[in-house]
């Protein structure tokens, strides 16, 4: 029992079950009941959980920045749009999303896939990897996957998950291994940025959580727009991402006190109430649980905001 009890107060288990909850809902992909399904949970686990866990425990391994998180979560990115779920490629997800075949090169739309990875880099690994720390703030320094435990969660993610994702669409097989290589290059990058030492706290400044907010609101506003004007697509993809853009250089200049911060937690938190918002908005259409989802989200977040002293 007590072996099970460590299990399950893990920050190993709460980054298994967050990861998919923010990748999946915070984008409107899927409603919070359908994540609980059970043919459906272990899938997303694997592929969400597991993947920010992998990444969390290099980035400390190897004692990363934020650049390199960031470096770790974009591979991430490249692999699951690109490799397992292949939106990146497939024709129909583009209808539906209503961007079309704008930006389309090579068989990928270069948009949507710039957009996916941005999401997934912010979203599904550095906010779920950085809630999780808040919420285990003893552990922040430790690993939490053991030898055994690492090993299973990279079984699960590199040949499990792609094993279930033959129903997804299949592009000429040069191009996925393209995509395969941009996520290896990605990961050899994080190896090889330098290690940005954390800053001392500097005197609060709240302006940094709305930058964040309207940096993720005017990107996302932007990645949907765009395609129904005439901009050539190279105009197109650096007008949606100078809103990301803007805000990155603005908080490399005015943020401080490194990745547990009062300044990083403005960030996280500015990110993530945008998508609440609009999970909140587009769950009033018909989706009521995506909209409760995203309002209980909101009080549990605000409720560890206040406790943490980071805060």
């Amino acid at each position: 029992m007590g072996r099970v009890a460590r299990v399950v107060k893990s920050p190993a288990l709460a980054i298994l079950l967050i990861a998919p909850f923010f990748g999946e809902t915070f984008s409107t992909a899927t409603a919070p009941l359908d994540l609980l399904l059970p043919w459906r949970l272990p899938i997303v686990a694997g592929l969400y959980g597991c993947g920010a866990l992998i990444c969390r425990e290099i980035a400390r391994r190897h004692r990363f920045g934020l650049l390199g998180l960031c470096l770790l979560g974009a591979a991430y990115g490249v692999y699951e749009e690109g490799l397992i779920d292949r939106f990146w490629f497939d024709p129909t997800f583009w209808t539906e999303t209503k961007v079309g075949d704008y930006s389309e090169v090579w068989h990928t739309n270069l948009l949507l896939a710039t957009h996916l990875t941005a999401f997934h880099t912010a979203i599904s690994i550095c906010a779920s990897i950085l809630v999780v720390e808040r919420l285990f703030p003893s552990h922040r320094d430790r690993a939490w996957a053991g030898r055994r435990g690492l090993p299973v969660a990279a079984v699960a993610f590199l040949i499990l998950v792609p094993l279930g994702s033959a129903d997804f669409y299949v592009p000429p097989i040069p191009v996925l291994i393209a995509a395969g290589a941009l996520c290896a290059l990605l990961v050899v990058c994080a190896f090889l940025v330098p290690r940005r030492p954390s800053s001392a706290e500097a005197a609060r400044r709240r302006g940094l959580a709305w930058i964040a907010f309207f940096a993720a609101g005017a990107h996302f506003v932007l990645v949907y727009a765009i395609p129904s004007t005439n901009l050539p697509w190279p105009i197109g993809i650096l007008i949606s991402l100078l809103p990301i853009a803007i805000a990155i250089l603005l908080v490399r200049r005015y943020a401080s006190g490194g990745l547990h911060g009062r300044d990083a937690n403005r960030v996280l938190t500015g990110m993530i109430a945008f998508f609440l918002l609009l999970d909140v908005v587009i769950g009033l259409g018909g989706r009521y649980d995506l909209s409760l989802g995203a309002i209980a989200t909101a009080f549990a977040l605000r409720r560890l905001h206040t406790s943490s002293p980071a805060s």
